[in-house]
């Protein structure tokens, strides 16, 4: 088998920022991440056309491919060595970390399904209009079963990735809304952004409990405000709440945090849906995570550490060709991370799309990859002009924005 020059950039990349993989284990990604660029998917059937020209057969490449994503014991040659997907979480957060313009970061969890076969639990950075996969855990779907302690685990293997001095927001949808999932990520020192449900009630710092909703007059206002959430005693929680209703939505976002009123912005939590266009990355207009038949749990989590370090090498390669059109420079001219800016009123195209092209020319015309390559995050989204917003900071200071 022929390595390709490009292979070793990245296995370079890999050796420092996944050490822990063996030598044939570093190969067999680096593989598997080449074929999946080149291909511009992650079905194994195109990865093998990708890099049939480096094997003898299509067989013997489609043998290799899979045998990678085997346990020891499966492969044809039955062995001991087993790929601990777990142990690749907190390295690949260094990596993110590592090339990281900043001390601010935006998780997000949510799970993400593969028709009525598989159900993957991901933890995400949310990075410029898209998502990189750090952790995940795989379950069957359609299948009772309990998943906060899956996702409590995932986030105790990532907290020692992220240095203690960083502000660190972990942003969920109402349907993960759990009092463990509040305090673990608060054990972390992290900064929880979870959406309630619309019926919540809240009480304000020194006033009645209400409707959460009935804190804003309609569409087009906020409230920001420190209180008690919840009726019953048992599920009650200290903490800050925002309540944003910008023009054009149908109902307002309901968001509980523990940080300060004066600390929190209104429309944080509008990062989440970044997480939705990076499962969109990971599906139909990227590595066509959907059309894989593989059902297997430890196999999928196996191919999403593919398809995560993809992603990133992606994401980095897009962030410079974008920095540097924005300032008006070819990339290869670009050799330093310019300052963080605001983000783009639109983004025409996503940063996925425009690193995928750079790479794949790259690959393609086999020139040599940049060495250069940093995540330089835009600034969290400020509220629109219209947003009319009530913002109460303790001790019954009152602000009206």
């Amino acid at each position: 088998m022929r390595v390709p020059r490009e292979c070793y950039q990245l296995l370079d990349d890999l050796d420092g920022h996944l050490p822990d993989l063996r030598p044939a284990q570093r190969l067999g990604l680096a593989l598997w991440v080449y074929g999946t660029v080149l291909a511009g998917s992650a079905c194994q059937v195109a990865v093998v056309a990708a890099l049939l020209p480096l094997f003898a057969t299509a067989h013997a490449a489609r043998q290799y491919l899979r045998e990678w994503l085997y346990d020891g014991a499966d492969r044809a040659a039955p062995c001991h060595s087993q790929l601990d997907i777990a142990a690749c979480f907190a390295p690949l957060l260094r990596w993110v970390v590592g090339w990281w313009r900043g001390t601010e970061l935006a998780l997000a969890i949510d799970a993400t399904a593969r028709g009525d076969e598989v159900v993957v639990l991901t933890v995400a950075v949310l990075y410029r209009g898209g998502a990189i996969p750090v952790a995940w855990h795989v379950l069957p779907a359609n299948q009772p079963g309990a998943w906060m302690a899956p996702i409590l685990a995932l986030l105790d293997r990532l907290a020692p990735a992220v240095p203690a001095t960083w502000t660190v927001l972990v942003l969920t949808d109402r349907g993960l809304w759990s009092r463990r999932l509040w305090d673990g990520i608060r054990e972390h020192g992290w900064h929880p952004l979870m959406r309630v449900r619309q019926e919540a009630t809240f009480a304000p710092q020194d006033q009645r409990r209400r409707p959460a909703i009935s804190l804003i007059p309609g569409p087009g206002h906020a409230w920001v405000g420190a209180g008690t959430a919840f009726k019953h005693r048992d599920v009650r929680r200290q903490g800050t709440l925002i309540v944003a209703w910008e023009a054009g939505p149908p109902a307002p976002w309901l968001v509980l945090t523990d940080l300060a009123p004066e600390q929190v912005g209104v429309c944080w939590y509008g990062l989440r849906t970044w997480v939705e266009l990076g499962f969109r990355a990971m599906k139909g207009v990227g590595w066509q995570w959907e059309r894989t038949r593989r059902t297997e749990p430890e196999r999928v989590a196996r191919h999403w550490l593919v398809l995560a370090v993809a992603m990133l090498w992606t994401l980095a390669t897009g962030t410079r060709a974008e920095d540097a059109a924005r300032l008006g420079l070819a990339p290869a001219n670009l050799r330093t991370p310019p300052p963080v800016t605001a983000p783009p009123a639109m983004r025409w195209l996503s940063l996925f799309q425009r690193g995928l092209a750079w790479l794949r020319w790259q690959l393609l015309r086999q020139r040599r990859l940049w060495t250069r390559r940093w995540l330089s995050p835009e600034v969290w989204p400020e509220p629109p002009p219209g947003l009319s917003i009530v913002r109460v900071v303790p001790p019954r200071a009152f602000a009206h924005e």
